[in-house]
């Protein structure tokens, strides 16, 4: 990371002309520091007291959450029911307390053990419990630089028996050092394990970050650039191992989807996991290995429960203000689902793409979403399935409900299981139907959902290539660079020339290629995306005229999105300040102009306040309450990270998520919590004149964190900023307004 200084501060005295000229040539060394300490947050809010998140039709133009249930919420209730003629479980309880219990811990401790000892906290919840001769745990430990105990090396990898009474006991203290993300390593130690203890149960679980069905599971500190162990590696592992389990949980983000347990049906009989990402705390232990210790021969279900609400329990008491999701999942029946209702589902749906692909985006984007940040594209597949609001819809969403035998969870529309579906970004499309491929998913709906990236990708390319809101800063007529093609020969002409590697050097249509749009493209479809979107496109006059844009009913049902881009020009070039969803509207729907720019900033001591970059990410209804959730760039003490930020009726930062995206597709699963003497460095975009984007630097000073970090808001009146609202479509295709200065 590469580290500038930019200057808001507009030199007035002709004097220091001369240095002023100095600092110009030198900037490519060092840039001026950044807001001076007199400047003085004020209040977001309008006259009538309503937030300038408000405007017309406003949960259609970002993306926004009830706590209002769309199905009969399923949480809470355990659904102990057999589907008739799903294949029998392969796990035999004994029952009357006889059976023995293997439990596998694979605990690959990365940052979330070197930097809050995380598997450490979890290791002595393990130690509580009170364990009988019958229930035996085994915890193997590894991939991170730091233990925060002298019990456990960090320099090999070891195997432990839990014994209780706070006490665990090394088995082997040196299992090598292979990475924990390396499907050798994996099955070796199922192997151990099931050698060494007798039992008729098996039970693993995956302890660290998690990845979903894009990258899968792990993040090795010490071999960071190694990525992660994909659902196909896993399935590997589990293969070799030879193993059938009781169940598989992911104490882990993300691993609730229904790739996943496509993969594990031909090893276990249930799978644990959450659909969003974990607060850093993870499942509590004690309790649920206490019960079954106490009785061997629980129901698989019942333990399932009891992880479930242990973990959500903890979660509402610890970490009230992260979401917390954890549900249980029949494999068997996920089994018997995917080959008939989901290929049903999936070739309706895919016939629907071509003829109501508008309908289908918005199914699709009403769906919860979860990690949203991570731009990862996993949606709660009963929601999705059911916003279709078709009859194999209705049947596919109540077959996936019927599998979710148990669900526990402190938000709505989170059904216990969620599934891959390309909207935000098609960056992961190639890499997930590599996946499909290898874990033998099902092809029809690998199919649905490649029909519906290629016409958002026809869209995409429809509108002349991508575009940038600085591009309309030194234009009068910003309308001037889209070139959405109302023709549809022109259109097809357009599409087979860029599959054909014709635009490959236009640096408009880059971000296609490096998404691999051109490889996934379905070409057979290229005539039916020409005439679709030929007629469904965004076209609307982006200028200011009297303050105002105007956009007829039509257009703005094309708008799904809109943000306001903003930038400061430093004499060089423009800092990105991010994106926030700051809006308001006439009577007539007509959208204003801002009479006044401002702009998030912070603080460590509530007086020296500087401008932080802010993207808005989703709002949050919960009856009259209403919070909206941001993220902040930084580097948090010296690693790439976001500062979690909730506005309701103040600004505040609720944490901090780590980011990997340098290193590995993770999400992180520790909601990072700022203390006093960490150090907060802000992270911004900078692009040149020419609209090539420079790098990511330091935005300001270091800002070292006392009691807490202040929020506020500042105008941008003294500094040479530069805005434009950025309107998405429905094929997530961005355009800008003509430039507010």
């Amino acid at each position: 990371m590469k580290k500038r200084r930019f200057s808001f501060i507009k030199f007035l005295l002709i004097a220091i002309a001369v240095i002023v000229v100095i600092s110009f040539i030198s900037s490519m060394f060092m840039r001026p520091q950044t807001v001076g300490p007199n400047a003085t947050p004020i209040d977001n809010t309008t006259d009538d007291g309503k937030t300038s998140y408000e405007g017309f039709n406003a949960d259609a133009l970002s993306t926004s959450y009830s706590s209002t249930w769309k199905l009969t919420s399923n949480v809470g209730t355990l659904n102990s029911a057999v589907v008739a003629g799903v294949r029998p479980k392969r796990t035999q309880i004994i029952g009357n307390k006889q059976d023995k219990v293997l439990i596998m811990v694979y605990m690959c401790g990365s940052d979330l053990e070197s930097q809050s000892a995380m598997g450490v906290y979890d290791l002595v919840e393990m130690a509580n419990a009170d364990f009988s001769d019958n229930v035996n745990l085994v915890v193997y430990t590894g991939g991170t630089t730091k233990w925060h105990t002298d019990a456990i090396s960090n320099r090999y990898n070891q195997i432990y028996k839990v014994m209780g009474d706070g006490k665990i006991q090394p088995l082997v203290e040196n299992a090598g050092t292979g990475a924990m993300i390396d499907p050798d390593t994996l099955t070796s130690f199922i192997e151990y394990a099931t050698s060494n203890f007798e039992a008729n149960r098996y039970e693993l679980i995956f302890w660290d970050h998690g990845g979903g069905t894009v990258s899968g599971y792990g993040y090795d500190e010490k071999y960071p650039r190694s990525g992660s162990m994909s659902l196909s590696q896993i399935d590997k592992a589990l293969t070799n191992a030879g193993i059938e389990f009781d169940f598989i949980g992911f104490d882990c983000c993300l691993m609730a989807t229904t790739e996943t347990a496509l993969m594990l049906s031909e090893h276990a009989d249930y799978m644990i996991g959450s659909e969003e990402s974990e607060p850093g705390i993870g499942w509590y232990y004690t309790n649920w290995l206490s019960k079954l210790s106490n009785n061997p021969s629980m129901p698989t279900l019942e333990i399932g429960k009891n992880i479930a609400d242990d973990f959500v329990s903890k979660c509402r008491q610890d970490t009230p203000s992260q979401i917390a999701t954890l549900s249980v999942i029949d494999l068997a029946e996920i089994e018997d689902i995917i080959p008939n209702k989901l290929s049903a589902f999936a070739s309706d749906t895919k016939e629907l793409i071509s003829t109501d692909y508008r309908n289908v985006a918005s199914a699709r984007s009403g769906a919860r979403e979860f990690a949203q940040e991570s731009y990862i594209d996993m949606v709660d597949f009963i929601g999705l399935a059911s916003n279709m609001q078709t009859q194999e819809g209705n049947e596919l969403a109540q077959a996936l409900m019927s599998a979710v035998k148990y669900n526990n969870t402190n938000v709505s529309n989170a059904y216990g299981l969620s599934v891959y579906f390309p909207y935000r970004s098609t960056k992961y499309l190639g890499t997930v139907l590599n996946v499909y491929n290898e874990v033998d998913m099902n092809e029809e709906y690998a199919d649905c959902i490649r029909s519906f990236a290629s016409y958002q990708g026809g869209g995409q390319v429809s509108s002349g290539g991508s575009h940038q809101a600085y591009q309309s800063f030194n234009n009068s007529d910003y309308t001037q660079y889209y070139n959405s093609q109302s023709s549809s020969e022109a259109l097809f002409n357009i599409l087979e020339l860029f599959m054909g590697g014709g635009y490959g050097t236009d640096s408009g249509y880059s971000s296609y290629y490096s998404s691999g749009m051109d490889s996934w493209f379905d070409r057979s479809m290229t005539k039916e995306i020409s005439d679709y979107v030929s007629k469904n496109h965004f076209d609307g006059d982006l200028n200011w005229k009297d303050d105002k844009i105007t956009l007829s009913d039509e257009q703005w049902e094309m708008v799904t999105s809109l943000k306001l881009n903003v930038f400061i020009d430093d004499g060089s070039g423009y800092i990105d300040l991010g994106k926030d969803a700051l809006y308001e509207f006439d009577d007539k729907n007509a959208l204003l102009k801002p009479e006044e720019l401002t702009w998030m900033v912070a603080s460590a001591d509530n007086d020296n306040w500087q401008f932080v970059p802010f993207y808005y990410m989703y709002k949050t209804t919960d009856g009259d309450k209403t919070v909206y959730t941001g993220r902040i760039p930084v580097l948090l003490n010296g690693k790439l990270a976001n500062l979690m930020v909730e506005i309701d009726d103040d600004l505040k930062v609720i944490g901090a998520n780590y980011d990997y995206r340098d290193e590995a597709d993770m999400v992180s699963k520790n909601l990072y919590e700022i203390k006093e003497g960490d150090e907060i460095e802000f992270v911004c975009d900078y692009y040149d004149y020419n609209g090539n984007y420079d790098d990511s630097y330091i935005l300001g000073d270091k800002l070292i964190v006392k009691d807490e970090i202040y929020l506020g808001d500042m105008s941008l009146t003294e500094e040479n900023a530069l805005a434009s609202y950025e309107f998405k479509d429905i094929y997530q295709q961005a355009y800008y307004s003509e430039a507010i200065r």
